[in-house]
């Protein structure tokens, strides 16, 4: 058994490995790994109130025996001061300080050691935080680490260590020799860089050095396709080479990493051409699948751009089509795929504690639509973000006639919603004869805060301990998930007589659907396999949690003013007949806390 949950919690299908726990305490209700895989699985997930309730069922905190359970309940602790208000930061932070220093005491290992010390600055108590920093250094001093990664963390928090000591010098110095040993390691980077930037904020220092030391910058790209004419294809090869090598230029001088656009004729190709070449990941996000793409977006254009075309689909590092369309592309389609590959840029850039950049190949002219190449462009400035425009002169644009209208058929409008499913996970354990205070005290309070949600869901409907909601946009599906959740956890189950370990789960998807009258209900309704996405999310979402999609995570990082973050949960089996998905735990957080501060360092915001 905990080989098989070991292999789910490894391929990020948390709720599956979760229930396995359960399931396994049941048999064995005093096996210490169970528990603290299950808590482990809540905490993965972003949800956090749910993993504290049951680290506390679990009776993990008297292990006092065991690291990994002191550990946990440390870690615990620290995400939640990490997210709280700013008000609350210092007294949450402290208990999580406390927390790592007793570990610290015990084992003596570096890494709770430099969590407590940071903590403590954190929590405002700058004596125990220098005390506790030059613990560690004494205690990394003469070790010989067994690998390249252990060599890493150890220099990692001595840089910590020397930052917390106001010493920038000796902490680059760590740091860049820390990186030496484990360059590929861009998550570990990653998370160390965050760290530091929390202590550089808190402690008012200079540490433009950091920046420097930042894992390759994710890249949103894009540009203008190129009329087929006398030249190779409407472009001259010594033009080409040009543009070649201005891509390249950028590249080496924004240091950047993975890439995330489409692969139509002319700029698309040259740009993924350059990464490629460079060893960069070439992630491709396309509007309607792969062959369609190609014969509407590339074909038209030239043999020549279809050879190349397909070099690069082969090479590529994911494939992403965000409709199942086959015969048609219209401007809806676009914009949602370009909205999709900025997204994924920019929340690949908060994972790597770094900040994204788009990169252009364009003149200046205005958006004539709300899609395409200047579209991209005016989304990525309002959101602040860094861009880099090659200008596209001497080119001559193509402007294809295929463009299609999404609503092809009358009764069956084409759109864009964002959909949530939720629900009451364990409902079906309530008693016969407590049904009616199940109905009227749980989903009358879930209806009362779905009535009062402002804009209202465009479509509504419930069925038993279920309901489901559509929205015009992610941020209005957002909100809602989050008011939902709030008001179930503010719900006294014991009080009432049910059981404890109801729970509400909801699952969120965006993409496009089929708007149409229901033939049997004779109401507007939606239909479509995004829908059914949706749905199957839901199911494999954790209790206490909000799971959503990689479209729906990636068009809420291109939100302005968004107060939510998602983090990547991995890739997960929905559904026997559909590809994996890749997940994300949603979670609303303070404007003012820790997370989104240092997030907000590190990626810029609008």
């Amino acid at each position: 058994m905990r080989r098989i949950i070991l292999e789910r919690f490894n391929q990020g299908d948390l709720a599956r490995a979760y229930d396995l726990c359960l399931a396994a305490l049941a048999q064995q209700p005093d096996d210490g790994w169970f528990k603290h895989r299950a808590v482990l699985c809540l905490v993965r997930s972003g949800a956090l109130e749910r993993a504290e309730l049951d680290f506390r069922r679990f009776r993990l905190s008297e292990a006092s025996h065991d690291e990994d359970s002191l550990a946990l309940g440390a870690r615990l602790s620290k995400s939640m001061a990490l997210e709280a208000h700013a008000g609350d930061v210092r007294p949450l932070a402290a208990v999580a300080a406390a927390q790592y220093a007793r570990i610290f005491a015990q084992t003596g290992g570096h890494y709770p050691g430099i969590n407590a010390a940071t903590l403590y600055l954190l929590a405002g108590d700058f004596q125990r935080a220098d005390a506790l920093a030059r613990r560690v250094l004494d205690c990394c001093r003469g070790a010989s680490p067994a690998d390249a990664e252990e060599a890493y963390y150890r220099l990692a928090s001595q840089a910590e260590a020397h930052l917390l000591l106001c010493d920038t010098g000796a902490a680059q110095m760590a740091l860049e020799s820390a990186i030496a040993c484990d360059r590929g390691n861009s998550m570990a980077h990653a998370t160390t860089i965050r760290q530091l930037r929390m202590v550089k904020r808190l402690l008012q220092l200079p540490a433009t050095w950091l920046h420097e030391l930042e894992p390759p910058r994710p890249c949103h790209f894009a540009g203008h396709l190129f009329h087929p004419g006398a030249e190779v294809d409407g472009i001259a090869p010594a033009r080409e080479s040009g543009l070649s090598l201005a891509i390249a230029e950028v590249f080496e001088r924004e240091n950047v990493g993975p890439c995330y656009g489409a692969i139509a004729a002319g700029a698309d190709i040259l740009v993924a051409e350059v990464a490629l070449e460079r060893g960069n990941e070439l992630h491709l996000v396309l509007p309607i699948p792969v062959n369609v793409f190609i014969d509407t977006s590339v074909r038209p254009l030239g043999g020549h751009w279809v050879k190349r075309c397909e070099a690069c689909l082969s090479s590529a590092a994911a494939i992403h089509e965000v409709t199942t369309d086959r015969t048609l592309l219209s401007g809806q389609h676009i914009r949602f795929a370009s909205e999709v590959a900025m997204g994924l840029a920019r929340m690949r850039a908060s994972t790597l504690s770094t900040s994204p950049v788009q990169l252009l190949i364009a003149d200046d002219a205005p958006p004539a639509e709300p899609f395409g190449t200047a579209h991209d462009r005016d989304v990525w400035q309002e959101a602040g973000l860094r861009q880099i425009v090659v200008p596209a002169t001497g080119l001559e644009r193509y402007r294809g006639d295929n463009l299609a209208s999404a609503d092809t058929d009358p009764d069956f409008r084409q759109v864009l919603r964002a959909m949530l499913f939720i629900d009451v996970c364990g409902s079906s354990t309530v008693a016969d004869d407590l049904v009616p205070v199940f109905v009227t005290s749980v989903m009358s309070v879930l209806a009362q805060v779905c009535d009062g949600l402002e804009p209202a869901p465009l479509h509504a409907n419930s069925w038993g301990d279920g309901l489901f909601l559509a929205f015009r946009d992610v941020g209005e599906a957002a909100r809602a998930a989050d008011a939902l959740r709030r008001a179930f956890a503010a719900i006294d189950l014991a009080a009432l007589g049910l059981p404890e370990h109801l729970a509400l789960r909801i699952g969120g998807h965006y993409g496009p659907v089929h708007e149409a009258q229901d033939p049997l209900r004779k109401t507007p309704t939606l239909f479509g396999g995004q829908v059914a996405i949706a749905s199957r999310i839901e199911r494999a979402t954790l209790p206490g949690s909000i799971f959503v999609s990689a479209f729906f995570a990636a068009a809420l990082a291109m939100a302005r003013g968004s107060e939510f973050r998602c983090e990547y949960v991995g890739q997960t089996a929905i559904d026997a007949l559909m590809p994996e998905v890749g997940m994300y735990s949603l979670r609303a957080v303070a404007a003012d806390c820790p997370a989104a501060l240092d997030a907000a360092a590190s990626v810029g915001g609008a």
